[in-house]
């Protein structure tokens, strides 16, 4: 799927000063695995010396731990090198540690039985969301997304959900750019036609899409909160595009879906309040 995003939310701010007990070495390391992307499989050392300001030498001792540690493998050109199965490994462990994991696969394999539709839930980085659980249906159209797969926020229904929870000041730092990148013709261009879509998810208390991201796909998607009342995480069922009937998509499909978000919100002792979201009233 199309995702020209790199990144780079994961990495500290340039003009953060260091923490006094701050690891150099380590950074550094750290740093070279942030430097791979999907659009960017595999990288030589001396890219990497250029572009992190790091001595030949020292990358050259860097990338051997990392190779030794299994982070990294060389490739068969011998000259670059590319994330290895370590990588995946930590990745996996992160989303089987999530509380919210345990708690949200039975209640989506139970909405995907219920509605015979594919269901994902995914959580926020930065920029991109995260697929962390799938729920496949097993019928022709069914779901091709892979756990770990990040999609932009601002191009999905399941980032949209998110988003709408946070305050404007929140997302000028999420977007500090003046154009988003676009994905199809319904991508907000910038970040005011995002805030405008994210005001009506915000009202509606849900998102829908129709070939929004990638066409002939259709998605609901509604947020799970946790006991501080933030949107933590979002649920979509998807379909195929023009196929399933509108009464059907708002009376069972939304129905089920914003169901099933308010059980995990309140399996994450969620209470509902009387409260506008953080995003702020929408008029």
């Amino acid at each position: 799927m199309p995702d020209g995003q790199q990144n780079s939310s994961l990495s500290a701010p340039e003009s953060a000063e260091a923490p006094k007990y701050i690891v150099p070495a380590l950074q550094r390391g750290l740093e070279i695995l942030r430097t791979f992307s999907r659009d960017r499989h595999s990288i030589g050392a001396p890219e990497l010396a250029r572009e992190l300001n790091i001595p030949r030498s020292t990358v050259f001792r860097l990338i051997q731990t990392l190779e030794y540690m299994g982070f990294l493998e060389k490739l068969e050109n011998g000259s670059e090198y590319r994330l290895s199965v370590g990588v995946l490994s930590l990745g996996f462990e992160f989303i089987a540690s999530l509380e919210v994991t345990d708690l949200a696969r039975p209640l989506l394999e139970k909405l995907r039985d219920e509605t015979g539709y594919s269901v994902h839930l995914a959580i926020r980085d930065g920029g991109d969301v995260i697929f962390v659980i799938k729920a496949r249906a097993e019928t022709a159209f069914a779901s091709s997304i892979n756990i770990g797969t990040r999609l932009p926020a601002h191009g999905t229904v399941l980032g949209r959900v998110i988003l709408a929870d946070l305050s404007d000041q929140e997302l000028d730092e999420v977007y500090p750019q003046p154009a988003l990148p676009k994905f199809s013709p319904q991508t907000p261009q910038n970040l005011d036609d995002l805030k405008a879509l994210l005001r009506q998810d915000r009202k509606r208390g849900y998102a829908r899409s129709a070939s929004f991201f990638e066409t002939g796909i259709a998605s609901v998607a509604a947020p799970v909160r946790d006991q501080s009342g933030r949107v933590i995480a979002s649920i979509n069922i998807t379909f195929q595009d023009g196929m399933v009937a509108e009464d059907d998509i708002e009376t069972n499909l939304v129905s089920a879906l914003v169901k099933t978000a308010e059980t995990l919100s309140g399996r994450l002792n969620y209470r509902a309040r009387d409260v506008f979201p953080v995003g702020g009233e929408v008029s």
